[in-house]
């Protein structure tokens, strides 16, 4: 298939027509990456891509953690929280999605000859609280406007745009979706938070008086996935009271400790079922999971298919 110029689908004066390389190398590599219409998931946890060849409206609302969807070509329409606020962006542009939050989305402006191309990353909360602590030490975090809106569409900044692409191709070789990939990420939440996307994201006051404990309670969910652990017991091994770490790294990390949880066992069994090609049951053991119905259920949610189908569609791709 064709592929169209990157600035067929941008309104913007004819001066400024002209697109980086960058933007379209990322843009390309996406196409390249999304065979058919809908997501497309990489192995690398919470990265994924999407391609739709028409308008098209997502009729379920989604549970969303902090993020960012870096739209490549085409135009969408997101509709978030209880009173469906809506945003409209479009290429060379950002949704940054500051907080768990129920997204209702509209694809406005694709094509088969110009598809609808977006790239979308869950911000990992260690990272995150890593990058907000470096950054609010050193006094390099963007300052936080009067109003903090949590969700909001904004430019990419070029650097952004050539970490995703490295992002993106260090996900083809598992040596180095282990060792470069978390340093694209890394570097992309960096950036994103020198930016005026820092205040949507998070703010940064709470991280600096818990963030330290919040990263490290962060390393002891990672090391202990395949046992039973409970908010009280993180919060003790950090030592705070149950009830203001549970605050705290909602405040923090933007997502729930137990909801912390869940998705680190979702994202370990996934690369357990797709790298290590063990069985949805055993995956799911492997990482705590006491009920196989349970983890079909939550695998579906967060994935649109069951362990099963995943693998097949993985497999099949």
């Amino acid at each position: 298939m064709k592929v169209p110029r990157l600035d067929d689908n941008i309104d913007q004066p004819a001066e400024a027509a002209l697109i980086p390389a960058a933007w379209v190398r990322l843009r390309d590599m996406v196409a390249a990456r999304t065979p058919a219409d809908g997501r497309t998931d990489a192995l690398y946890p919470g990265l994924r891509c999407y391609r739709f060849s028409r308008p098209v409206r997502y009729e379920k609302t989604q549970r969303l953690t902090p993020g960012v969807v870096v739209v490549l070509q085409g135009r969408k329409t997101a509709h978030l929280g209880g009173d469906r606020r809506s945003l409209d962006y479009g290429a060379t542009q950002c949704l940054v999605l500051g907080a768990e939050v129920a997204c209702l989305g509209t694809v406005v402006g694709a094509s088969a000859d110009a598809p609808y191309l977006a790239i979308h990353l869950d911000l990992p909360p260690d990272v995150l609280v890593k990058s907000f602590v470096a950054l609010a030490e050193g006094g390099a975090l963007a300052a936080e406007p009067a109003r903090v809106t949590e969700n909001f569409t904004a430019p990419v900044a070029l650097e952004v745009v050539e970490a995703f692409a490295r992002l993106l191709l260090a996900t083809d070789d598992p040596m180095d979706r282990r060792t470069l990939a978390p340093l694209a990420v890394e570097e992309i939440v960096l950036r994103l938070l020198r930016s005026e996307a820092a205040a949507a994201i998070r703010s940064a006051g709470a991280v600096t008086r818990a963030g330290a404990r919040i990263q490290t309670a962060i390393a002891f969910m990672r090391r202990h996935l395949s046992r039973p652990l409970s908010v009280a017991e993180i919060a003790s091994h950090v030592h705070m009271s149950p009830s203001h770490f549970a605050h705290s790294f909602r405040e923090v990390a933007g997502v729930t400790p137990m909801r912390c949880i869940r998705d680190l066992r979702l994202e370990e069994a996934r690369v357990l079922m797709l790298g290590a090609g063990l069985r949805p049951a055993d995956a799911a053991a492997k990482v705590g999971f006491e009920s196989a119905a349970h983890f079909n259920r939550a695998f579906r949610r967060r994935f649109e298919a069951t362990p099963a189908e995943y693998v097949r569609r993985a497999q099949s791709g």
